[in-house]
């Protein structure tokens, strides 16, 4: 990065001159990432502390649209379930952006994690976080699925996992799916973990996106950060996350994760 360290490559045209060339050029490329990469530390600086005022606001937003629900005038009880859509919406995405844009690699914690009572946990407490509230319905009326055998047992980061089940169950009920199903096996030191909807699968320009932050289309994650998090946990504990299926019966994701401690 120091201005005053340009290479100038000579005008020789044997092997030396050759090799100031490509040196050139290498630092040429090297230099033009580091900035970049400034560029993108700053514009995370920036991104977090909008996401923070914005959170501010929207909170103000929720308080008041909470008020109208109070209000018995037809037409209000007609446009007040989109407000509270619109601004759910917007909330998660702050929470999202924020948790992409701090969180950086995961820090993971190894405990002895039982997977069908992990699941369980997170269906209980999805449906406990929105019980009576409209704008959650979608997530509430997934039906769940585990088949996971409750004898199985991996060391992984408990609450990351959390994490992993919980986006994508959120990003199956915002598709439109009505039955989110996990299932899993056991092949040497390796567990497969298959997390299923019957949705309408992803758009082709969703498809060609995947795992690419803000590169969603509607219909299934939008902004595609919760995909990204999902990869990102799943790859901090020395694993890794492929899209095995999906067509207008729905998609499976297939979580491939060591059984024992190889996390990163």
């Amino acid at each position: 990065e120091d201005e005053a360290r340009i290479i100038v490559p000579g005008a020789r045209l044997d092997e030396i001159g050759e090799a100031e060339r490509q040196l050139a050029g290498m630092q040429r490329d090297i230099r033009a990432a580091l900035h970049q990469k400034s560029r993108l530390a700053t514009l995370g600086a920036a991104v977090a502390k909008i996401n923070h005022d914005l959170r501010n606001s929207l909170a103000t937003a929720m308080l008041v649209s909470d008020k109208l629900a109070q209000i018995s005038d037809p037409e209000v009880q007609k446009v007040a379930p989109r407000l509270f859509g619109a601004i759910d919406r917007a909330v998660h995405l702050c929470s999202q952006t924020l948790n992409f844009v701090g969180d950086g690699t995961p820090k993971v914690r190894l405990s002895l994690v039982n997977l069908h009572a992990l699941a369980l946990e997170v269906e209980d407490m999805l449906k406990t976080f929105c019980e009576g509230d409209p704008k959650h319905l979608a997530v509430c009326e997934l039906q769940w699925q585990n088949r996971i055998d409750p004898e199985i047992e991996i060391e992984a980061d408990n609450n990351q996992l959390i994490r992993v089940i919980e986006n994508l169950a959120r990003n199956s009920a915002q598709a439109g799916a009505s039955v989110f199903t996990l299932d899993a096996r056991l092949e040497g030191e390796r567990i497969f973990i298959d997390i299923s909807d019957n949705g309408p699968g992803f758009p082709p320009q969703a498809m060609e996106n995947l795992f690419q932050p803000f590169s969603g289309s509607a219909g299934r994650s939008g902004t595609g950060l919760g995909l990204v998090i999902v990869r990102d946990v799943v790859r901090a504990h020395d694993g890794d996350i492929v899209l095995a299926k999906s067509d207008e019966t729905g998609v499976i994701f297939r979580i491939e994760l060591p059984t024992f401690g190889n996390a990163s």
